[in-house]
C-alpha cells in the first residue's frame, strides 16, 4: 500500500485479486455483486474459516492468498439495544478487525486498501422521516 499524494487514480481492476471482508453483510454482499461484473477474482473469507479479529489468522491468510486490493466492508453490528448493551465490545470488536486486516495488508504488500466506516449520524429527535439537512442537527443517540 502506498500514500496517493495526487488526485485519485483509477485502480484497473483488470486480473486483479480482490478481498472483500464482510462479504455477507449489506454492503459487502453489494459490494461481492458489484465487482462480479469487473474483470477480477473476488476473494471472500467465511468467518468459520478466518476469524478477521485474529491479527495472526489474517496475515497467514493474507500472506498465502496475496490479493491485490483489500476492501473492508467487515463490522461487528448490533441495533441501540445491543450497542447500548455492550459499547466497549462493539468497539474492541471492530478495533481488531480493522488493525488486523489493515496490518495484513500492509505486510502482504496489497496495492490498494479500502476502509469503509459507519456511523449513525442523525440526531435523536430528529423529524421522521429524517431529511439530510437534519444530520449532524443535534444531539446523537447516545448508543452511537
Amino acid at each position: 500500500m502506498h500514500r496517493s499524494t495526487g488526485p485519485l487514480e483509477r485502480f484497473d481492476l483488470g486480473g486483479k485479486r480482490v478481498f472483500v471482508a464482510g462479504h455477507r453483510g449489506m454492503v459487502g454482499a453489494a459490494l461481492v455483486r458489484r465487482l462480479s461484473a469487473e474483470p477480477c477474482e473476488v476473494l471472500i473469507a467465511p468467518k468459520a474459516k478466518l476469524d478477521l479479529t485474529d491479527r495472526r489468522d489474517v496475515n497467514l491468510w493474507m500472506c498465502e492468498e496475496r490479493p491485490d486490493a483489500v476492501i473492508i466492508a467487515a463490522a461487528k453490528v448490533g441495533g441501540i439495544l445491543a450497542n447500548d448493551t455492550y459499547p466497549a465490545d462493539f468497539l474492541l470488536q471492530n478495533l481488531l478487525i480493522e488493525t488486523s486486516v489493515i496490518e495484513a495488508a500492509f505486510d502482504a504488500g496489497v496495492a490498494k486498501l479500502v476502509f469503509l466506516g459507519s456511523s449513525c449520524i442523525y440526531a435523536k429527535y430528529a423529524p421522521q422521516p429524517i431529511a439530510e439537512r437534519a444530520l449532524l442537527t443535534g444531539t446523537l443517540e447516545p448508543t452511537n
